[in-house]
């Protein structure tokens, strides 16, 4: 004797879910492309055993890349030995009990007030973003991707450390990269050149970033790219993408190259943010003096 299973429209739609919902967001194959694209060695020695909180939470936009992002961090770290990772979207990790084991974070296509508990206890907010604050003051490093800039835009001590604040992206499709700072050895991988590269290009909006705090490593070519876009901040403006600075007694760095999720296996991409990062634990020593580039659009502070 057969027998036979009718599902009504509504369980095929919700047993859609249910199997849609049970597959992994990074499947193997992002990871086999992440491993075949991982650097070899760390960028500078490594002088300690150093810890790196990975903080992906979102209070706004998603990004679908941040499940490989995450596991492209991880995975950096352990094959070179640089650093290990903890992974979390729990804000409460900030406090400053909870972050003296790291000596570095990543904001990692983190949106909006992502240090916001869920029920907006504003007390608490503000504990954990002084915590941030003097995390990086105190010594440790901060590190931004792409999205780290689409949050928090109302705070500028925040600015301050990541770079800017987000005020669109007229760009996503392949665009010239401008090396700023051939030499630097942040910039090391790209061989002294400017290349090309297809992602979701981020403007700021003018006064949130300043070149008198920041040192530009890399920038929009807009003699490579498009320019004729509606909503861009202008012809001659600057358009950082990667940036770096001193912070109190800490160190920051930030890289707007991020959006989609090849840029966690493109080897260029993956050395760039590994010295980034370096650079933030303290391991890499690099120029990070201000003022190497100027932007004669931007509003003064």
């Amino acid at each position: 004797m057969k027998f036979c299973i009718a599902l009504t429209l509504p369980a095929l739609a919700l047993t859609s879910v249910f199997l849609l919902a049970q597959q992994p967001k990074v499947s193997q194959e992002m990871i086999d492309k992440v491993k075949a694209a991982l650097p070899a060695a760390p960028a500078a020695p490594v002088k300690g055993k150093h810890e790196v909180l990975v903080f992906s939470k979102t209070n706004g936009f998603r990004h679908s890349s941040i499940e490989v992002g995450v596991e492209a961090m991880k995975m950096l770290g352990e094959k070179t030995g640089a650093f290990s990772v903890t992974a979390t979207e729990d804000e409460s990790m900030f406090t400053p009990d909870n972050l003296k084991k790291f000596d570095a974070i990543i904001f990692l296509n983190t949106t909006g007030e992502c240090l916001k508990p869920k029920d907006g206890d504003a007390a608490k907010e503000n504990i954990y973003k002084s915590a941030l604050l003097e995390f990086v003051k105190g010594g440790k490093g901060l590190v931004g991707m792409h999205s780290a800039t689409d949050t928090y835009a109302n705070w500028p001590e925040y600015h301050e450390m990541m770079g800017g604040t987000f005020s669109g992206h007229p760009w996503h499709e392949k665009v010239g990269v401008k090396n700023v700072d051939p030499d630097h050895p942040i910039n090391k991988v790209f061989g002294a050149k400017g290349f090309e590269i297809t992602d979701e290009i981020y403007q700021w909006k003018p006064g949130t970033f300043s070149t008198a705090q920041h040192r530009v490593l890399l920038s929009l070519d807009t003699t490579a790219t498009d320019m004729n876009k509606g909503g861009t901040n202008g012809k001659d403006a600057l358009y950082p993408i990667s940036v770096m600075r001193k912070y109190g007694q800490g160190r920051t760095f930030y890289c707007s190259l991020g959006h989609r999720e090849e840029i966690y296996w493109n080897p260029n991409m993956l050395q760039h943010y590994l010295a980034g990062i370096q650079f933030a634990l303290g391991d890499l020593q690099a120029e990070a003096a201000p003022g190497n580039v100027t932007d004669p659009t931007a509003e003064k502070k």
